[in-house]
């Protein structure tokens, strides 16, 4: 049987532009050399053909369920705009009962989340329509609003204040996400989130514009926002009902295990809150006592990993902390269970910060070629979407990774698959010069080190069937939709 390593390079999407460009500036030899010496093709990964709208840039969790999944996934944001009508709203029981619970107590309703046009946590065009409804409904009601600047601009938050202000809901909270949904497993961070919107501590302003005016000019941008009082004594209280607006588990775990199940908690002191109802678009962790409003119909029960699971055939999953629980758990289809036939490789990242993760990754994915394991995944995560320079630094050590991947790969037989689950790096910069850290629409590219082959462009959904193709076993028929790249 044909052993794979399935290679994914976060960010790594095609442009023909210089300006910006950091794969253009980056000396990658190697990388470059590989269009010349092997088959490629280009890979559509944002969009309708990943279930996203059209236009819209895709992302990791998106990138890496649809590679798996080798279909198009109708995504979570899809399913939560059929949710957000007015008529599911309005006849939807789990949330009648909670506005029961707050007019019963005279309690107070907070919608938190992620509020922004990002799309990959959450659309804050969703949560105005939750926002519109509620207001109909003769309850307090306010918004513990966590500011983005890592999936949309840097310093873009005013504009999504003024769209929930128009709504005429008040704001009760600012903070950015680095404290709000960390996700490096920091819970000094988490507990400065907690202290906000449970205990009321924070910087108390009149003027929201202003105070986050004034972080700007102390080069504090909106991902790191400090926790902000907006409405005083509007922090959660016994009785009370947080409706948690993002769809994804990223940097939710912490501070709801917090909220809802505090005993569970013991990395900063916190305090029970008696009666407290959560409502959840999808389940997270076991650990939040919570209510989840929305029922997935996604069948990815024979999705790539799983399916070869089935058939007995060995893999490994190797990724930093960064990128495991892309090629773990959203590769699996958001099933925690561990496979019988799969070992998973969590890579610690070097002491001495200045010596690429990628290198550890590289080395890892050699000791699993070297046992001969038959299907790999793994992923590199080492760029730095809001610096250019860096992430040029970045990709010069990927591209040596890279050189010594290939080399091994020949030495034990491997064919490699290189691609990516999104673009980004390849355009950092808009048309001011300044830094852009959202993800681009730009095709990615899937390299196959085998020069018998011709490829055929394509989508991440097509990449599953193309390598089941390639190692002669049967295509599922949840995949038959999607094509096979190589050509015949």
């Amino acid at each position: 049987m044909k052993k794979i390593l399935l290679l994914s390079i976060d960010g790594l999407g095609l442009s023909d532009k210089e300006e910006g460009n950091a794969i253009s500036k980056a000396n990658m030899p190697f990388y470059k050399s590989l269009f010349d010496k092997y088959p490629h093709s280009n890979i559509v990964a944002s969009g309708a053909n990943v279930g996203l709208p059209e236009s819209q840039p895709g992302n990791k969790v998106v990138g890496y369920k649809t590679i798996a999944a080798g279909q198009v996934l109708k995504q979570r944001s899809s399913f939560i705009h059929d949710f957000m009508d007015i008529d599911s709203l309005a006849t939807n029981t789990k949330l009648k009962s909670a506005i029961e619970q707050v007019k019963k107590y005279n309690s107070t309703f907070h919608v938190m989340g992620l509020m922004s046009s990002g799309g990959k946590n959450a659309n804050i065009e969703d949560t105005i329509k939750i926002l519109e409804y509620l207001k109909g409904q003769d309850i307090k009601v306010g918004v513990d609003f966590i500011a983005d600047g890592k999936d949309v601009e840097t310093k873009s938050v005013l504009k999504y204040i003024e769209k929930i202000t128009e709504t005429g809901v008040p704001i009760f909270t600012v903070c950015g996400r680095y404290y709000a949904m960390d996700e490096e497993g920091k819970p000094d961070r988490t507990r400065i989130y907690y202290d906000l919107v449970r205990n009321g501590i924070g910087l108390k302003v009149k003027e929201i514009n202003l105070a986050i005016k004034n972080c700007y000019m102390r080069n504090i941008t909106d991902e790191y926002l400090p926790p902000i009082i907006v409405e005083k004594n509007c922090n959660i209280k016994d009785n009370d009902v947080i409706f948690w607006t993002n769809y994804q588990s990223d940097g939710a775990r912490e501070i709801l295990t917090a909220l809802t199940n505090p005993d569970e908690t013991e990395d900063f002191q916190t305090r029970n809150i008696k009666n407290l109802k959560m409502l959840m678009m999808y389940p997270i962790d076991s650990k939040i006592n919570a209510t989840v409003l929305i029922n997935e119909e996604d069948d990815m029960s024979n999705s790539l990993g799983l399916y070869l699971n089935k058939l007995d055939i060995t893999q490994a999953r190797i990724a930093s902390k960064d990128n495991y629980e892309y090629v773990t758990y959203y590769f699996n289809g958001e099933k925690s269970e561990k496979l019988t036939k799969c070992y998973n490789v969590l890579v610690e990242s070097p002491e001495d910060t200045s010596i690429p993760t990628c290198i550890a990754v590289t080395r890892q994915i050699m000791k699993s070629m070297e046992k001969d394991t038959e299907f790999i995944l793994s992923s590199f995560d080492d760029l730095v979407k809001d610096d250019h320079e860096k992430t040029v630094e970045k990709l010069e050590a990927i591209d040596k990774c890279l050189e010594k991947i290939f080399e091994c790969a020949d030495l034990n037989f491997y064919t490699i698959f290189l691609t990516s689950p999104f673009g980004n790096v390849e355009q950092m910069l808009d048309d001011d010069g300044k830094i852009k850290t959202t993800n681009t629409t730009n095709d990615v590219p899937l390299v196959i080190n085998d020069t018998k082959l011709k490829l055929i462009d394509g989508s991440l959904r097509d990449i599953a069937p193309t390598i089941l193709s390639y190692m002669d076993i049967s295509i599922p028929e949840e995949m038959k939709d999607s094509k096979v790249l190589i050509e015949e």
